[in-house]
């Protein structure tokens, strides 16, 4: 018996669960073995975390896993405090998983000051407080068992743009990670590619980390052939045949995204077939995401503006300006507006192509025009 799993809406674990990424996988490995550090870029939705996953499981990689969203939605923000409780929680579980370095490591950690070591059951601890000075030590101590053992260790950290409010210097830990513990390699995602590259600083020479080789993994939206195939397997899996014509039609709108994908198929076998209500339903929780970005600026009603006007079809920089001037009735500075235009790319909320700009989410764009009213 088949166990449905394409469908499943919580992020893969097993490589046999995901849909056709052996290429990305094959990149993961090849920086695996001979490299330092790479990223996983695409948009939200297109199987970031999945792949990440189910590669360091589907290998049996030792590795330390960072969910810098986990880290926001326990502590409200991004702060010191939250990030060592996710790296205690993070170093816990790989020392469960790993029994051959679970005994040496423990040993060294416990002579970290700051690092609290449990027992029953077996749990790290780190000193927020001590987190900045502790954190290379526990790094170092890391690296120094994993190259006695002759293995290398993955640190993850998914959606690492998140940090960028953390106030650690990130590309001068990923710098010395480099540069210093070789049997380290990190592994980051992000779904703001321009944040992402702020984040890390990645084009600025002033940068620990500029001149770096990084592997860069983009993960892409499946074609019509594929999003089509993706589909039928998943109802297959569910043992239910449905037309072509209903596929093709969420396939038309849902552009894909293999997230949105996933959604529409687990909503079909779970009796909601009715297209539009699962896009409104995903469309609403997309606004309300959307609306604690844009109501933390300033520009909150421009932001408003240039999003409903690109969704509604304007595609160039003069248009989309025009249309802004002419609701607000003033002109508009035009560099001011290119910066508010290239946060927006910057976000992976807008895409822009050559000249040209549209909503990278079929999703988002619905909701923009739906639910972001002035």
């Amino acid at each position: 018996m088949v166990v449905p799993v394409l469908f499943d809406l919580k992020p893969k674990e097993r490589l046999e669960e995901l849909y056709d990424f052996r290429d990305e996988i094959d990149r993961l490995m090849t920086c695996y073995r001979d490299g330092r550090m790479a990223l996983i870029l695409g948009l939200r939705r297109m199987g970031k975390s999945s792949l990440l996953r189910s590669f360091l499981n589907g290998y049996g990689i030792p590795h330390i896993l960072i969910d810098a969203r986990r880290i926001v939605v326990n502590e409200g923000r991004m702060n010191i405090r939250g990030f060592m409780n996710e790296l205690s929680q993070a170093l816990t579980e790989f020392l469960r998983r790993r029994s051959g370095i679970r005994d040496r490591l423990l040993d060294v950690l416990r002579n970290i000051d700051g690092v609290s070591i449990g027992t029953s059951p077996l749990s790290v601890s780190i000193s927020w407080r001590r987190g900045r000075t502790v954190l290379t030590a526990l790094l170092d101590a890391v690296n120094r068992i994993a190259e006695g053992l002759g293995e290398k260790v993955v640190l993850a950290i998914d959606e690492v743009q998140e940090l960028r409010a953390l106030g650690l210097n990130i590309p001068m830990l990923l710098a010395y990670i480099y540069d210093n513990l070789g049997s380290i390699v990190a592994i980051l995602t992000g779904s703001q590619v321009g944040m992402v590259y702020d984040t890390l600083r990645l084009d600025d020479p002033k940068s620990p980390l500029y001149g770096r080789a990084v592997v860069e993994v983009r993960l892409r939206r499946l074609s019509e052939e594929e999003s089509m195939d993706f589909l039928r397997r998943g109802f297959e899996q569910y043992g239910i045949h449905v037309d072509d014509g209903v596929l093709r039609s969420a396939v038309n709108r849902l552009d894909g995204i293999i997230g949105w994908l996933t959604l529409f198929g687990w909503n079909y076998v779970h009796g909601n077939r009715d297209l539009d209500s699962i896009i409104d339903t995903a469309a609403r929780q997309e606004v309300e995401e959307l609306r604690s970005f844009i109501t933390k600026s300033r520009a909150e009603a421009r932001y408003r503006a240039i999003l409903r006007f690109v969704a509604e079809g304007l595609r160039r920089w003069s248009e989309i300006k025009r249309a802004v001037e002419a609701e607000e009735g003033i002109t508009v500075d035009s560099h001011n507006f290119t910066d508010l235009l290239t946060h927006l790319v910057k976000m992976g909320i807008l895409e822009k192509q050559g000249d040209t700009y549209r909503v990278a989410d079929p999703v988002m764009e619905y909701a923009i025009r739906k639910y972001l009213r002035p």
